[in-house]
């Protein structure tokens, strides 16, 4: 009986063995795509989101409280130097520069008087003709005209200036970027009353995370995009840093200046902009989701603290089988990442289909890259 029972379990155990190697025999075949590996180039970036604003932009403030009579130049309008933009009331200021021009009409004319008297009262005394009475009260009327012919001129400068001052002008070529009051209103002294811009060039200041600060230089090359103007990049370049980190957002800030020779970019046009911080040239890039990650912990035995360490892994085809290959990161950019060890030029690495293997399954390649 027990011989029976050997032999049988002898049969049994032979049976399996006959249908686990029927069943590796005949292991499916999973689809996959792979990707041949080339040489390519792949840049880290620094990424942040900000607005233009013209490099020579200007608010012209009004120096005089009048109201706005005329708008000869709207918004939009290529303006030269020097070129009136908008004319205030100028009734009383002009009634008030031909006053004191009058006014120093007068005054000189009473000066040249006096000065004509000065001079004979000059001679007299040198010859003793008048008393030295007489001649100190000549220099003290001199001295009164002269001081008043000085305040006459003031004043009449003065006035000219204010009348001037009616005129809001363009302090350099641009164009005219906002105009804040309308025909009719009162326009206070001190308020802004245009925004000239010059259109060929922007800058946008960025806004970056502290952990970028030693790596953002002056002369990086940044690329900007902005939803507005589809299908479109604009390259400029760092020109400005700033290392104060600001102690509430943790960041700092940098300036890129972007040349404008199209007059596509507007101030305060809002985008994306990429700094390019490293460019590694005939790397081996691959999709980051070919890579397959792993995390192990281990705990130090004498403070028990925990540590955590990442690996990545790749499937390699090899002879129609894949093999779960380690590798190690480098740069990532977008959805592209570089491999620095672990792979090399020829090689066929799963992009689709990754996550049905296990290391050694056959697989079938339905579409290489």
């Amino acid at each position: 009986m027990l011989k029976k029972i050997v032999v049988l379990g002898i049969g049994v155990i032979l049976l399996l063995g006959c249908q686990k190697a029927t069943e590796k025999k005949y292991e499916r075949a999973v689809p996959v795509n792979v990707l041949v590996i080339k040489t390519d180039s792949i840049r880290a970036l620094a990424e942040v989101s900000g607005n233009l604003e013209a490099v020579n932009d200007a608010v012209v403030i009004s120096k005089v409280s009048e109201e706005l009579k005329e708008i000869r130049k709207p918004v939009g309008s290529p303006v030269k130097a020097g070129e009136v933009i908008v004319k205030l009331d100028d009734a009383m200021l002009l009634q008030a520069k031909k006053q004191a021009q009058a006014a120093l009409s007068s005054a000189r004319a009473r000066f040249q008087n006096v000065q004509q008297d000065f001079l004979r009262y000059q001679k007299l005394y040198q010859q003793k003709a008048i008393s030295e009475q007489q001649w100190q009260k000549m220099k003290s009327t001199m001295e009164e005209v002269k001081a008043g012919l000085a305040q006459a001129e003031a004043a009449a400068a003065q006035a000219a200036e204010q009348y001037q001052n009616s005129q809001i002008k363009a302090p350099f070529a641009g164009l005219v970027g906002s105009i804040y009051f309308d025909v009719g209103q009162l326009v206070p002294a001190g308020q802004p009353v245009v925004k000239i811009i010059n259109p060929e060039l922007m800058k946008a200041k960025l806004y970056l995370p502290d952990l970028y600060l030693h790596r953002i230089q002056i002369g990086q090359k940044v690329i900007a995009e902005f939803p507005s103007l589809k299908n479109k990049t604009f390259e400029g370049k760092i020109v400005k840093v700033d290392p104060a980190i600001d102690p509430m957002s943790r960041t700092f800030t940098a300036e890129a200046l972007f040349n404008n020779n199209e007059h596509l970019l507007t101030s305060g046009l809002y985008g994306l902009f990429k700094i390019i911080l490293e460019t590694h040239r005939q790397a081996i890039v691959v999709p980051d989701n070919a890579l397959l990650a792993q995390t192990t912990v281990t705990v130090n035995p004498e403070t028990g603290k925990p540590t955590a360490h990442r690996r990545y892994f790749i499937f390699v085809i090899k002879e129609g089988q894949a093999h779960f290959q380690q590798v190690e990161r480098g740069l990532s950019s977008g959805d592209r990442v570089e491999i620095t060890q672990g792979l090399h030029l020829g090689d066929s690495v799963v992009v689709v289909g990754q996550r049905l293997l296990k290391d050694g399954q056959k697989v079938t390649v339905v579409e290489a890259y």
